[in-house]
């Protein structure tokens, strides 16, 4: 009996270690110890075209793997340091495709799109995320969309940046009206 009590404790004692540790994974981006995050996304061998106009928009933040990639973290720059977020990814098949997608993650653990780059035909994305939409200490996600991959592998980074070098590719007025983008192939 005091052999079951001893393995218990000791398994419950190893499931609190590895949620605190899962909890303490999200880097905290403070743009001094650290200024990137490196993201990887291994897409495998799968298709989604079938469910396009299903997983478009804000409901693609909300996906969970093997259809994406999520890399959650803390943006909360240290005093002194200004700057937006800049994400990107490449990947080496054009007939792959990977959307990318960030995300404010609220106290309950819901999603709200914040910026998207999602374009076919190409071999890379990268949209920028301005300070003025960012809460530091405020959990944020990037979202690797793996909509379409022969066995491809997608690489890129979070940079906290001052400097914004994505042009804008939208009007403004068609940007607000269909979601948040600031992208460049």
């Amino acid at each position: 009996m005091k052999f079951r009590l001893i393995t218990a404790a000791a398994l419950a004692g190893g499931l609190l270690l590895s949620i605190s540790g899962a909890e303490a994974a999200a880097p905290v981006m403070d743009g001094k110890r650290v200024k990137t995050i490196n993201l990887k996304a291994n897409g495998g061998l799968q298709s989604y075209d079938k469910e396009s106009a299903t997983l478009n928009g804000p409901e693609a933040v909300d996906c969970k793997p093997p259809r994406c990639t999520r890399v959650p973290f803390v943006y909360k720059p240290a005093k002194g340091v200004k700057g937006g977020l800049m994400f990107s990814i490449s990947w080496s098949n054009p007939a792959s495709d990977f959307d990318l997608y960030v995300a404010s993650v609220d106290a309950k653990g819901r999603n709200t799109e914040i910026a998207s780059c999602a374009f076919m035909g190409t071999r890379s994305s990268k949209t920028y995320v301005a300070a003025s939409t960012l809460r530091s200490g405020r959990t944020y996600v990037a979202v690797i969309g793996h909509f379409r991959s022969i066995n491809d592998v997608a690489t890129g980074k979070v940079e906290l940046t001052p400097k914004n070098s994505v042009p804008t590719t939208i009007p403004a007025k068609a940007d607000d009206a269909v979601a948040p983008m600031n992208c460049q192939l």
